[in-house]
Protein backbone atom coordinates (compact mmCIF):
# COMPACT_ATOMS: atom_id res chain seq x y z
CA UNK A 1 0.00 0.00 0.00
CA UNK A 2 1.63 3.41 -0.60
CA UNK A 3 1.23 5.89 1.99
CA UNK A 4 0.59 9.50 1.48
CA UNK A 5 0.37 12.57 3.03
CA UNK A 6 -2.59 14.82 2.37
CA UNK A 7 -1.64 18.41 1.77
CA UNK A 8 -4.37 20.66 0.85
CA UNK A 9 -8.69 20.75 0.96
CA UNK A 10 -11.09 18.95 0.06
CA UNK A 11 -12.72 21.09 -2.35
CA UNK A 12 -14.00 19.73 -5.98
CA UNK A 13 -11.39 18.33 -8.36
CA UNK A 14 -9.57 21.01 -10.45
CA UNK A 15 -9.86 21.65 -13.96
CA UNK A 16 -6.15 22.28 -15.24
CA UNK A 17 -5.32 24.92 -17.13
CA UNK A 18 -5.21 24.37 -21.08
CA UNK A 19 -5.94 20.52 -20.49
CA UNK A 20 -10.06 20.54 -21.45
CA UNK A 21 -10.61 18.27 -19.31
CA UNK A 22 -10.02 16.95 -15.26
CA UNK A 23 -7.78 14.52 -14.68
CA UNK A 24 -10.35 12.74 -12.39
CA UNK A 25 -12.71 12.90 -15.87
CA UNK A 26 -9.48 10.49 -17.39
CA UNK A 27 -7.84 8.74 -14.53
CA UNK A 28 -9.62 8.04 -11.33
CA UNK A 29 -11.25 5.39 -12.56
CA UNK A 30 -7.83 3.74 -13.08
CA UNK A 31 -7.64 -0.39 -12.97
CA UNK A 32 -6.68 -1.81 -9.63
CA UNK A 33 -3.31 -3.02 -10.62
CA UNK A 34 -2.16 0.35 -11.51
CA UNK A 35 0.02 2.24 -9.08
CA UNK A 36 -2.02 5.19 -7.25
CA UNK A 37 -5.01 3.76 -5.68
CA UNK A 38 -8.35 5.99 -6.55
CA UNK A 39 -7.86 8.06 -3.14
CA UNK A 40 -3.82 8.97 -4.04
CA UNK A 41 -4.63 9.75 -7.32
CA UNK A 42 -7.36 12.37 -5.98
CA UNK A 43 -5.07 13.51 -3.15
CA UNK A 44 -2.55 14.29 -6.29
CA UNK A 45 -5.29 16.09 -8.19
CA UNK A 46 -6.19 18.15 -5.61
CA UNK A 47 -3.03 19.37 -4.40
CA UNK A 48 -0.50 19.20 -7.44
CA UNK A 49 2.36 17.29 -5.47
CA UNK A 50 2.07 13.05 -3.42
CA UNK A 51 3.81 12.15 -0.73
CA UNK A 52 5.15 8.55 -0.74
CA UNK A 53 6.17 7.84 2.58
CA UNK A 54 7.01 4.31 2.77
CA UNK A 55 10.15 3.98 1.21
CA UNK A 56 10.08 2.34 -2.45
CA UNK A 57 13.80 1.76 -2.99
CA UNK A 58 15.61 -1.18 -1.49
CA UNK A 59 18.28 -0.22 0.24
CA UNK A 60 20.85 -2.06 -1.60
CA UNK A 61 19.65 -0.11 -4.69
CA UNK A 62 19.94 2.89 -2.93
CA UNK A 63 23.48 2.66 -2.04
CA UNK A 64 24.18 1.31 -5.40
CA UNK A 65 22.48 4.61 -7.08
CA UNK A 66 23.50 6.89 -4.58
CA UNK A 67 27.50 5.70 -5.74
CA UNK A 68 27.01 6.45 -9.25
CA UNK A 69 25.39 10.07 -8.91
CA UNK A 70 28.22 10.91 -6.54
CA UNK A 71 30.80 9.79 -8.61
CA UNK A 72 29.50 11.07 -11.64
CA UNK A 73 28.73 14.61 -9.59
CA UNK A 74 32.80 14.13 -8.11
CA UNK A 75 34.17 13.83 -11.18
CA UNK A 76 32.18 16.71 -12.81
CA UNK A 77 30.89 14.24 -15.56
CA UNK A 78 28.89 16.61 -18.25
CA UNK A 79 30.42 19.62 -17.34
CA UNK A 80 31.76 20.33 -21.06
CA UNK A 81 28.96 19.67 -22.07
CA UNK A 82 26.27 22.13 -20.53
CA UNK A 83 24.94 19.58 -18.41
CA UNK A 84 26.48 18.90 -15.19
CA UNK A 85 26.00 23.12 -13.44
CA UNK A 86 25.53 24.77 -10.39
CA UNK A 87 21.89 25.39 -9.72
CA UNK A 88 22.45 28.10 -7.01
CA UNK A 89 24.96 29.95 -9.35
CA UNK A 90 24.14 33.77 -10.14
CA UNK A 91 25.86 36.13 -11.10
CA UNK A 92 25.05 38.81 -8.41
CA UNK A 93 24.92 36.51 -5.12
CA UNK A 94 26.48 34.02 -3.32
CA UNK A 95 23.84 31.40 -1.83
CA UNK A 96 25.94 28.25 -2.02
CA UNK A 97 26.57 25.27 -4.43
CA UNK A 98 24.26 22.80 -5.27
CA UNK A 99 25.52 20.89 -8.27
CA UNK A 100 23.26 19.40 -11.07
CA UNK A 101 23.58 16.64 -12.99
CA UNK A 102 20.94 16.71 -16.33
CA UNK A 103 20.30 12.58 -17.63
CA UNK A 104 23.05 11.20 -15.68
CA UNK A 105 21.49 7.67 -17.17
CA UNK A 106 23.17 8.77 -20.28
CA UNK A 107 26.29 9.00 -18.57
CA UNK A 108 26.23 5.83 -16.58
CA UNK A 109 23.88 3.03 -18.99
CA UNK A 110 23.27 0.99 -15.48
CA UNK A 111 20.81 3.81 -14.30
CA UNK A 112 18.36 2.59 -17.14
CA UNK A 113 18.12 -0.38 -14.73
CA UNK A 114 16.84 1.50 -11.75
CA UNK A 115 13.99 -0.36 -10.76
CA UNK A 116 11.44 2.55 -10.27
CA UNK A 117 11.30 3.46 -13.54
CA UNK A 118 8.56 1.20 -14.25
CA UNK A 119 6.75 2.18 -11.75
CA UNK A 120 7.00 5.79 -12.50
CA UNK A 121 6.04 5.38 -16.35
CA UNK A 122 2.75 3.52 -14.88
CA UNK A 123 2.01 6.41 -12.79
CA UNK A 124 2.98 9.25 -15.11
CA UNK A 125 0.25 7.43 -17.41
CA UNK A 126 -2.07 7.26 -14.69
CA UNK A 127 -2.00 10.96 -14.51
CA UNK A 128 -0.81 12.15 -17.71
CA UNK A 129 -2.59 9.71 -20.49
CA UNK A 130 -1.18 6.37 -22.09
CA UNK A 131 1.20 8.65 -24.01
CA UNK A 132 3.53 9.65 -21.70
CA UNK A 133 6.83 8.50 -21.58
CA UNK A 134 10.20 8.63 -19.55
CA UNK A 135 11.49 12.06 -20.79
CA UNK A 136 15.27 12.21 -18.36
CA UNK A 137 16.68 11.93 -15.07
CA UNK A 138 17.96 14.38 -13.08
CA UNK A 139 20.25 14.09 -10.10
CA UNK A 140 20.47 17.36 -7.34
CA UNK A 141 22.83 17.55 -4.36
CA UNK A 142 22.79 20.05 -1.69
CA UNK A 143 26.44 19.42 -0.12
CA UNK A 144 26.55 19.63 3.91
CA UNK A 145 26.55 23.69 4.83
CA UNK A 146 27.17 25.12 1.31
CA UNK A 147 24.07 23.52 -0.25
CA UNK A 148 22.36 26.35 -1.44
CA UNK A 149 18.95 27.16 -1.95
CA UNK A 150 16.02 25.66 -4.38
CA UNK A 151 14.56 29.25 -5.60
CA UNK A 152 10.22 28.91 -5.93
CA UNK A 153 9.88 27.51 -9.54
CA UNK A 154 7.18 25.71 -12.14
CA UNK A 155 8.90 22.99 -13.91
CA UNK A 156 6.94 23.65 -16.81
CA UNK A 157 7.93 27.11 -16.77
CA UNK A 158 11.10 25.65 -18.84
CA UNK A 159 9.17 24.96 -21.83
CA UNK A 160 8.94 26.83 -25.09
CA UNK A 161 5.07 27.45 -26.09
CA UNK A 162 5.90 26.01 -29.59
CA UNK A 163 6.83 22.68 -28.16
CA UNK A 164 4.81 22.64 -24.63
CA UNK A 165 5.29 19.45 -22.71
CA UNK A 166 3.16 19.01 -19.53
CA UNK A 167 5.25 16.31 -17.40
CA UNK A 168 4.83 14.67 -13.89
CA UNK A 169 8.42 14.32 -11.80
CA UNK A 170 9.20 11.70 -8.72
CA UNK A 171 11.56 13.34 -6.42
CA UNK A 172 13.26 10.26 -5.03
CA UNK A 173 15.36 10.90 -1.73
CA UNK A 174 19.08 8.71 -1.82
CA UNK A 175 20.09 10.16 1.83
CA UNK A 176 17.37 11.11 4.14
CA UNK A 177 16.02 14.82 3.36
CA UNK A 178 15.10 16.86 6.62
CA UNK A 179 14.45 20.43 7.32
CA UNK A 180 17.95 21.28 7.89
CA UNK A 181 18.96 20.07 4.85
CA UNK A 182 17.20 21.24 2.32
CA UNK A 183 13.96 19.29 2.03
CA UNK A 184 11.27 20.18 -0.69
CA UNK A 185 8.60 22.19 -0.14
CA UNK A 186 5.13 22.48 -2.38
CA UNK A 187 2.61 24.66 -2.70
CA UNK A 188 -0.67 23.09 -2.71
CA UNK A 189 -3.07 24.16 -5.60
CA UNK A 190 -0.31 25.95 -7.33
CA UNK A 191 -0.85 23.16 -9.96
CA UNK A 192 -4.22 24.79 -11.46
CA UNK A 193 -2.41 28.76 -11.46
CA UNK A 194 -1.11 28.33 -15.20
CA UNK A 195 2.02 29.07 -15.56
CA UNK A 196 2.96 31.99 -13.76
CA UNK A 197 5.50 34.70 -14.44
CA UNK A 198 9.47 33.68 -13.76
CA UNK A 199 12.80 35.56 -13.93
CA UNK A 200 16.18 34.15 -13.55
CA UNK A 201 17.04 32.93 -9.99
CA UNK A 202 17.23 36.31 -7.86
CA UNK A 203 16.60 38.90 -10.80
CA UNK A 204 20.41 38.05 -11.86
CA UNK A 205 21.63 38.83 -15.45
CA UNK A 206 23.16 35.85 -15.16
CA UNK A 207 21.73 32.34 -13.23
CA UNK A 208 21.17 28.62 -13.87
CA UNK A 209 17.52 28.87 -12.74
CA UNK A 210 14.25 30.58 -13.09
CA UNK A 211 12.74 31.79 -10.16
CA UNK A 212 8.25 32.20 -9.86
CA UNK A 213 7.97 35.80 -8.85
CA UNK A 214 4.28 36.29 -8.28
CA UNK A 215 1.05 34.80 -8.21
CA UNK A 216 1.24 31.99 -5.26
CA UNK A 217 1.12 32.04 -1.55
CA UNK A 218 4.31 30.68 -0.80
CA UNK A 219 2.80 30.90 3.17
CA UNK A 220 0.44 27.78 2.69
CA UNK A 221 4.03 25.92 1.11
CA UNK A 222 4.13 22.34 2.78
CA UNK A 223 7.69 21.05 3.51
CA UNK A 224 7.83 17.42 3.09
CA UNK A 225 10.83 15.41 4.61
CA UNK A 226 11.75 12.36 3.28
CA UNK A 227 13.30 9.12 4.63
CA UNK A 228 15.83 7.40 2.40
CA UNK A 229 14.29 5.84 -1.07
CA UNK A 230 10.75 7.74 -0.16
CA UNK A 231 9.29 10.24 -2.72
CA UNK A 232 7.30 13.02 -3.97
CA UNK A 233 5.32 13.00 -7.19
CA UNK A 234 4.31 16.39 -8.54
CA UNK A 235 3.16 18.11 -11.83
CA UNK A 236 4.95 20.44 -13.80
CA UNK A 237 3.05 23.02 -12.98
CA UNK A 238 3.27 23.06 -9.02
CA UNK A 239 5.01 25.47 -7.31
CA UNK A 240 7.91 24.06 -5.20
CA UNK A 241 11.40 25.29 -3.81
CA UNK A 242 13.60 24.13 -0.86
CA UNK A 243 15.77 25.64 1.37
CA UNK A 244 19.81 25.63 1.83
CA UNK A 245 21.45 22.55 3.72
CA UNK A 246 22.39 24.05 7.21
CA UNK A 247 23.36 20.37 8.41
CA UNK A 248 26.02 18.06 8.52
CA UNK A 249 24.79 15.90 6.10
CA UNK A 250 24.21 15.59 2.45
CA UNK A 251 20.74 16.11 0.48
CA UNK A 252 20.39 14.02 -3.07
CA UNK A 253 17.27 13.94 -5.23
CA UNK A 254 17.56 11.56 -8.32
CA UNK A 255 14.83 12.69 -10.40
CA UNK A 256 12.30 10.96 -13.10
CA UNK A 257 10.67 13.05 -15.22
CA UNK A 258 8.11 12.13 -17.75
CA UNK A 259 5.85 14.47 -20.00
CA UNK A 260 3.76 13.88 -23.13
CA UNK A 261 4.52 13.91 -26.70
CA UNK A 262 5.66 18.45 -27.54
CA UNK A 263 2.16 20.31 -28.90
CA UNK A 264 2.68 23.89 -29.86
CA UNK A 265 -0.22 26.10 -27.25
CA UNK A 266 0.12 29.71 -28.67
CA UNK A 267 -2.43 30.80 -26.73
CA UNK A 268 0.27 30.33 -23.70
CA UNK A 269 2.61 33.64 -25.26
CA UNK A 270 6.08 33.88 -24.54
CA UNK A 271 8.26 32.51 -21.68
CA UNK A 272 10.89 35.46 -22.69
CA UNK A 273 12.89 34.09 -18.74
CA UNK A 274 14.02 31.09 -20.91
CA UNK A 275 16.30 33.21 -23.39
CA UNK A 276 18.82 33.85 -20.74
CA UNK A 277 18.62 31.31 -18.23
CA UNK A 278 21.75 28.83 -18.38
CA UNK A 279 23.28 31.06 -21.16
CA UNK A 280 27.07 29.97 -20.12
CA UNK A 281 25.91 25.88 -20.16
CA UNK A 282 24.57 26.49 -23.36
CA UNK A 283 27.26 28.32 -25.13
CA UNK A 284 29.33 24.82 -23.47
CA UNK A 285 26.59 22.56 -25.35
CA UNK A 286 26.66 24.20 -28.42
CA UNK A 287 30.28 24.38 -29.20
CA UNK A 288 30.23 20.51 -27.79
CA UNK A 289 27.35 19.40 -29.97
CA UNK A 290 29.19 21.53 -32.85
CA UNK A 291 32.61 19.58 -32.43
CA UNK A 292 31.26 16.18 -33.33
CA UNK A 293 29.55 15.48 -29.64
CA UNK A 294 26.73 15.42 -31.55
CA UNK A 295 27.52 11.36 -32.73
CA UNK A 296 28.62 10.97 -29.17
CA UNK A 297 24.46 12.08 -28.10
CA UNK A 298 23.33 10.08 -30.54
CA UNK A 299 24.90 6.70 -29.85
CA UNK A 300 23.89 7.36 -25.87
CA UNK A 301 20.92 7.85 -26.87
CA UNK A 302 20.43 4.65 -29.11
CA UNK A 303 22.33 2.72 -26.04
CA UNK A 304 19.32 4.05 -23.71
CA UNK A 305 16.17 2.01 -23.08
CA UNK A 306 13.21 2.31 -25.55
CA UNK A 307 11.22 4.60 -24.04
CA UNK A 308 13.89 7.54 -23.52
CA UNK A 309 14.13 6.67 -27.29
CA UNK A 310 10.47 7.03 -28.14
CA UNK A 311 10.61 10.49 -26.12
CA UNK A 312 13.31 11.27 -28.53
CA UNK A 313 11.55 10.45 -31.64
CA UNK A 314 8.48 12.36 -30.48
CA UNK A 315 10.39 15.48 -30.09
CA UNK A 316 12.38 15.39 -33.80
CA UNK A 317 8.79 14.70 -35.17
CA UNK A 318 6.93 17.65 -33.87
CA UNK A 319 10.24 20.09 -34.53
CA UNK A 320 10.12 18.88 -38.14
CA UNK A 321 6.40 19.37 -38.87
CA UNK A 322 5.87 15.47 -38.62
Amino acid sequence: MIGSRLAGSGEAVPRLAGSGETLDDRWVGAAQDEPLSRDALSEFVRSGFLVIDAPQIPAGELAWCRDILMRLIDKGVGRSEGRNLDLAARDDGNDGVSPELCRPSLYANELNKFSYRIAGLAIARQILGPSATFAGDNAILKPPRVGGPTPWHQDEAYNDPRFYQEQVAIWIALYPATLENGAMAYVPGSHRLGILPHRLNGGAADANHIECVEGFDRSSAVVCPLAAGAMVLHHGRTVHGAAGNTSDTPRLGYILIYKTPPKARPELGEFPWNARVGAQSRQHRRKWLARGGIFIELLRFIRADRDAQRHLINQVRHYFGR
